[in-house]
């Protein structure tokens, strides 16, 4: 045997003997540590395709709920049943949002606010979802509510680039003239009719608002 084949012998068996220390030391960790990853990776899987059913189980409910029917009054329980079952969801206050506007199409308006006010005390709903409730909540309002209220609520919707800004200005527009503030009103309506970046819809309702405002 050569020199040469000695060193390398007896390199192998140094690495093998240390190997073997490492492993009296630390293997029960290595064991451990490679079941945590397995374990880790089976769990993510399992929670996946268990979110997946569920989604779509809430999916499917909601659809069911929503059904469109002749009778309101079931949809809206329906709807609230849903919402109560499944709380903390986006679908649960869209649910609610939903059931607030059956109630106000039945001019339920007591009732609509009460259901739209929850969506908007929901901390775990999408803020968009919270800020539709605050904004369907005036609007339920607009015609009978405390008008300094209604517009402190609407203030934080109006500012420039947030979610509801259009609505929520034209909302404030409208308590200007039930405030009989016709030079505010008149400013918040000639501000909508002259940006491009609104809704047709309400450019075209602020021109003919203020071509009716003396």
């Amino acid at each position: 045997m050569t020199e040469h084949n000695i060193f390398d012998e007896a390199k192998e068996e140094y690495e093998r003997q240390k190997m073997e220390a490492l492993w009296k030391q630390y293997g029960i960790w290595v064991v451990i540590v490679a079941l945590g990853i397995v374990l880790a990776t089976a769990t993510s899987t399992a929670y996946r395709s268990w979110k997946i059913d569920h989604d779509q189980k809430i999916t499917n409910d909601f659809v069911a709920a929503a059904k469109p029917g002749a009778d309101n009054a079931k949809s809206i329980t329906a709807l609230q049943q849903f919402a109560d079952a499944n709380g903390g969801t986006n679908q649960a206050a869209f649910a609610l949002l939903k059931a607030g506007a059956l109630a106000a199409d039945q001019n339920d308006n007591a009732k609509a606010v009460t259901l739209f006010d929850k969506v908007e005390a929901d901390d775990k709903a999408d803020i968009a979802f919270r800020q539709l409730g605050t904004l369907l909540s005036v609007e339920a309002q607009l015609d009978s509510g405390d008008i300094t209220a209604l517009d402190a609520r609407l203030q934080p919707l109006a500012v420039i680039d947030a979610t509801w800004h259009y609505s929520a200005l034209q909302d404030e527009g409208y308590l200007a003239i039930r405030a009989k503030d016709t030079a505010k009103a008149k400013e918040i309506f000639t501000i909508l009719s002259q940006d491009a970046r609104a809704p047709q819809s309400i450019m075209t309702r602020a021109s003919d608002i203020l071509r009716s405002l003396k």
